[in-house]
């Protein structure tokens, strides 16, 4: 290996090491084979991409320019300012809203049934109950008609 190689690996093996993760453990964290984690950390194979994208992909806070040159921190204090979604995450977020939009829709219409059915069925009740209100109304009126007459 070149000393830019070895100073690479050098840079792998301290976002390694700062882990805290065994080999295995790394090695899934960034979907790369334990192998490759193994022969980068051990000096025994020079850094490819893979390992080095890998890094990038699922280590956000590393910087992608220290851990290809050395230049800059091993931290990545960059924020982007706007990130633009991938075509793939842009259409699943239209599925997904579209579809919460349909659902939210006949949520709302399930609900409006429900409140006009409570409503129906209480002025049914209602009714229900000045019927009774007249009926005792009218046998009470009787049974003081039938008083006043005997």
């Amino acid at each position: 290996m070149n000393i830019k190689d070895t100073e690479r690996a050098d840079r792998i093996v301290q976002v390694f090491k700062s882990t805290g993760l065994n080999q295995r453990q790394f090695a899934e964290l960034i979907g790369v084979s334990q192998q490759l984690v193994s022969t980068v950390v051990t000096y025994s194979k020079k850094p490819n991409e893979k390992i080095l994208f890998a890094i990038i992909d699922n280590l956000s806070e590393v910087d992608p320019l220290w851990l290809f040159t050395g230049d800059g921190e091993s931290i990545n204090d960059y924020v982007p300012q706007h990130v633009r979604p991938t075509p793939l995450v842009f259409h699943i977020n239209n599925v997904v809203r579209k579809r919460f939009e349909e659902l939210s829709g006949e949520l709302l219409q399930k609900i409006s049934n429900i409140e006009t059915t409570i409503n129906k069925d209480r002025a049914t009740n209602l009714f229900r109950r000045i019927d009774q209100d007249n009926s005792n109304l009218k046998s009470t009126f009787r049974k003081g008609k039938n008083q006043l007459g005997s």
